[in-house]
């Protein structure tokens, strides 16, 4: 992965911290020569409301709404002290954010977003559908408070790289390394220090029915994939003290391995599975997503 230099940022509602603006002036102070593409969304059912108000009305609704976000942008920009060289500002109308996301990013490096930790069955969030959907890599920002370890946050600048092991064809192995390569570039322009985990998966029912002894899967998996992962990690030198091979569920072992570490980032591949088993199954970046008391980048295939 390159060092992203064109990155699109979506911003919150006025009303919120702007965790992804800080996050991309953090970026920007360390490469000037990157460009922010900074976008606030914007929608209302009034301005779509046909049976109630007409045409002209809509169109007065949707203007105002759109001139009011601009103002605020505008003052946004002027208070952060950004430059107007390194940055483009646009208001979208829009109730698709994931959508023009897709159909809007092929030229960034890099999307940036402050996370939302909600779900219901129904109601897929945002952060979940961007994860699915995004082209670029997506990065997910913020609301973390209460939930590191003060003693490590002098780590807070190394970075976390998810290794799948489950599988070792070609597409896995593929996106292990883009998931590498990603965490190395990242490491490198946080000034942190790299790390991998590889999570042993077992069934916890037949643990309960003492039908398997974890601490045995553990052990005869970890063997079983050490010279692939070596071969994996190989040219990243990564110490041996920063490779880690919990067992359990792979949401609740990589939120240990960071509170653990103290990291500030995981990094973690995307299949972007869709439709209603996605929906219903979720997959690992999701899971991560849920319990990750750190940032997260999710990259694809």
């Amino acid at each position: 992965m390159k060092t992203p230099t064109s990155v699109l940022v979506i911003l919150d509602k006025p009303k919120h911290e702007q965790s992804a603006l800080v996050e991309a002036k953090a970026l920007l102070s360390k490469h000037p020569d990157a460009h922010l593409r900074l976008v606030s969304f914007v929608w209302h059912a009034m301005a779509e409301q046909k049976n109630i108000y007409d045409a002209h009305q809509r169109r007065a609704i949707k203007k105002e709404i759109v001139r009011s976000r601009e103002v605020w942008l505008r003052d946004l920009i002027r208070d952060e002290g950004l430059s107007a060289a390194s940055i483009s500002i646009e208001v979208v109308w829009t109730d698709d954010i994931s959508g023009w996301v897709a159909a809007n990013s092929d030229d960034a490096d890099l999307v940036i977003k402050s996370v939302h930790k909600s779900k219901t069955l129904l109601h897929t969030p945002l952060d979940w559908e961007l994860i699915r959907t995004s082209p670029p890599p997506l990065l997910l920002v913020g609301g973390w408070k209460g939930k590191r370890r003060k003693k490590k946050a002098k780590a807070e600048n190394d970075v976390i790289a998810t290794i799948d092991l489950r599988n070792e064809d070609r597409k896995h192995r593929t996106l292990n390394l883009k998931v590498l390569d990603a965490a190395a570039r990242f490491a490198e322009i946080r000034g942190g220090r790299l790390h991998c985990v590889a999570v042993v998966e077992y069934s916890e029912v037949l643990s309960d029915l003492e039908m398997i002894d974890p601490r045995k899967v553990r052990k005869e998996a970890v063997a079983a994939s050490s010279d692939f992962l070596e071969a994996l990690i190989q040219p990243y030198d990564i110490a041996r003290t920063r490779v880690h091979r919990p067992a359990g569920k792979v949401g609740h072992m990589v939120a240990a391995t960071v509170r653990k570490t103290g990291a500030g980032l995981v990094v973690v591949g995307s299949a972007a599975r869709r439709g209603l088993g996605a929906t219903l199954l979720g997959n690992s970046a999701e899971k991560i997503l849920e319990r990750s008391p750190c940032d997260l980048l999710v990259v694809h295939p």
